[in-house]
Parts: structure tokens; sequence; C-alpha cells
């Protein structure tokens, strides 16, 4: 008697954007997304140029093309997060004179003058080997008239914006990974952005204009959702990003999230979902006690889930037990505690930990806590790469 042998067909391998957008989509893919959060200062490190040249008033090519760079160093699953470029009308109004402070162009400033009807706005931004374009002197000095200004300039329309990193970033990343579009900050991001006195003056403005700054949020929630719409129907993106630079606990209370942040997500998720992509949330700050507002307003990914202090993830399995069927998890490795200061070996003990938590049943991508820093060891995010291939594999019980 002939016996015949049936071998099993190899598991099929996914590319990493399949790979990313299943996880962002709450399916589980090949195996678990590696896509650690590595912003300026390590892929400066990786390609080894002047910072100046990569980022801020005087880089001499895309940011989006060293990222990639960088993630492909580390083979990791590449995250690009293009911007749509200013219009015609924007770049009449804004003009920028940037220059060296030091011999060793160790910072660049930039003096920002905005040239409105209502009057000149000015700034000063400086850019190091750490951080592109950081607001040292915000232009609106007053509330609201700067403001009414500034809404003059930073309003325009939809089409007018230039798509031109967005469709070259899809077509440079392709299959490497998954490029998700920002179409803006959070409201009272927004505000903090350009108020002098940061965040905590914006706080006190909502309380002393509420009438002018509900307009104003409705008229920056629509203008929003219609930049979305323009860049979906306009390219061939697969995912949506929303960033949350200062909004949300414990700088901004949970009250006055619901209030001013909320609207916003749930304008923008509402025209994502309308495309069928899936909308990413990069929450800075206390997440867990937000969850249920971030599902509410149609948030499908969020990240990136800070253990204490400086955020309130304390349980990552507990998160992914009473949201995971609803929402996306990207994160939680801490980039400062692990990353910068602990062994391989430790680093790699922390990935899998983090896979048993929130991995199971899909629906989570293996990243950092925040951007890793300046000085970050490359040997732990070598550590942190391989240590997510080798246990991220599905089904996790093989082991």
């Amino acid at each position: 008697m002939q016996v015949r042998v049936i071998q099993a067909a190899p598991p099929q391998v996914m590319t990493p954007r399949a790979r990313m957008l299943t996880a962002y989509r709450g399916g589980q893919a090949d195996a678990v997304p590696v896509s650690p959060e590595l912003w300026d200062a390590t892929a400066i490190a990786v390609n080894g140029a002047p910072y100046y040249q990569l980022m801020g008033p005087f880089a001499e090519r895309p940011w989006w093309k060293t990222h990639l760079e960088c993630f492909e160093h580390f083979r990791a699953d590449a995250w690009i997060v293009p911007s749509l470029g200013p219009t015609e009308r924007q770049k009449a109004m804004r003009t920028v004179q940037s220059y060296f402070l030091d011999r060793d162009k160790l910072e660049v400033e930039s003096q920002l003058t905005y040239r409105t009807s209502r009057g000149v706005l000015r700034g000063v931004a400086r850019t190091t080997e750490a951080y592109a374009d950081w607001l040292l002197k915000h232009p609106v000095e007053r509330f609201p008239q700067d403001m009414q200004s500034y809404e003059e300039y930073f309003f325009d329309e939809p089409a007018a914006y230039d798509l031109g990193e967005v469709v070259d970033s899809l077509e440079g990343v392709g299959e490497n990974g998954l490029v998700t579009p920002m179409v803006g900050e959070l409201f009272t991001s927004f505000l903090g952005a350009v108020r002098e006195g940061g965040i905590g003056q914006t706080i006190l403005d909502l309380f002393d204009y509420p009438d002018y700054a509900r307009a104003l949020r409705d008229r920056y929630a629509a203008h929003l959702a219609e930049l979305t719409d323009f860049i979906l129907d306009n390219t061939e993106t697969q995912a949506i990003f929303v960033n949350s630079n200062y909004s949300g606990p414990p700088i901004v209370s949970p009250a006055l999230y619901r209030e001013w942040d909320k609207p916003v997500l749930a304008t923008v998720a509402t025209v994502c979902h309308q495309h069928d992509v899936p909308l990413h949330l990069h929450q800075h700050g206390y997440t867990a006690m937000l969850m249920e507002d971030l599902v509410d307003a149609g948030v499908d990914l969020v990240c990136p889930l800070l253990p204490p202090p400086q955020g309130d993830v304390t349980d990552l399995a507990e998160l992914k037990r009473r949201f995971g069927s609803r929402i996306a998890l990207k994160g939680h490795v801490d980039p400062i505690t692990v990353l910068l200061h602990q062994s391989p070996r430790e680093v790699e003990a922390e990935v899998r930990r983090c896979i048993d938590a929130a991995a199971p049943g899909g629906g989570y991508v293996l990243g950092t806590a925040d951007s890793t820093v300046l000085g970050t060891p490359f040997e732990n995010i070598h550590a942190f790469v391989e240590a997510g291939r080798r246990y991220g594999r599905y089904p996790l019980t093989d082991r």
C-alpha cells in the first residue's frame, strides 16, 4: 500500500504594509507588526549626515526618505507620516529667515513672519539634532485678535494644498510599510502650538472666550475633515493620522478633552470610515482613562500607550482585554527606561511581555511608548526588532 504524504502549505508571509494595515483594522496578520517610533535623532544617527541637511529649514531631501531608511536599517515595519504642503497663498503670506546660531552649526534659528490683512504675526523656531522647528516664540500673542489673523493664514481650500509629499512617499514606501498622512493636531494642541504661553494659556483662553473658541473648534474640525476627504479622494492612502502633542490628561482634563478635542476626532473618523480607511491617533499623556472616548469617537488605532510616569497604561493585558475588540493598540515599550538605559536582554524580555499581553487575537503593533531618543544604543533597537520577529509570529503558541 502506497502512502501519499500531503505537505502543509507554508504560512503566507505578508508585506510590511499588509501586516500593518491588518493590525490597524484589528485583525491578525502573519505576525505582529514590529514598528518602533524612530523619529528625528535616531534616523539622523543612522543616516550620518549633519542634522541640518536632513530636517529643518536647510533640509536637502524629504524627511520621509530619511525616516524610511532608518526603518530599513533596523529591518522594522515602516510607519511613515507625510504632510500636505502649503498652498500658494500660504507661501505668499509666510516668510522664513533662517541662520545658524553658532560656528559649529549646532542650532538653527528661524524668524517666522505671517502677513495678514489684520496685521503681522511673528514667531521664532529652533532646530537642533534632537528636534526640528520647535517654537520659542509663538505668533499668537493676543487672543482672540491674533488668532483671527492666524485663521486668515491657516484656513484655505483643500484642493489648493500640495499633495506632492503624500504621493511621493506612498510610491517610495510601497509595500515596505504603511503611509499615514497627517491631517492635523487635536484642537487644543493646534491652539497650544501657536499661542504664546503654550497649552497653559490656551486652556485659560477656552474659558475666557468660549463662544469664539467653539466656533473656531467647529471650523477646524470641518477643515480637517475636508483635508481628509481630499487626500483619500486623490491618493492611494490607506490610513489617516491625527496627532496630539498636548491634548489629554494630565494637561488637558478628560472633561476638556471631551468638549474640545473629541469632536475633532469624531468628525475626521466619520470621513475615514466613509472611505473605509482606519484612523490612527497618537495620544500623548494618559490614555487608559480616555479609551471609551476614543472608541466612541471612532478611532481605529491608538498609540503610544505610555506607561507611568508619563502615561497611565499600567496593565497592557487588561487594556487589551477591555478594549482590544473595539480598537487596535500600538506601542508601550518605554523608549527611555528600557531602550535607552537597559541591556539588549532586558529589551528582549520587555518586548516578549508586551507581545504576550496585547498580541493574542491580533490588533496590536509592537511599538515604543513614543520615539526613541538621542543616544539610544543601536544594539537595543536591533534587539527590539529581533525579539519582535522571534516572539510575534502567529500562532503565538508555536513559539
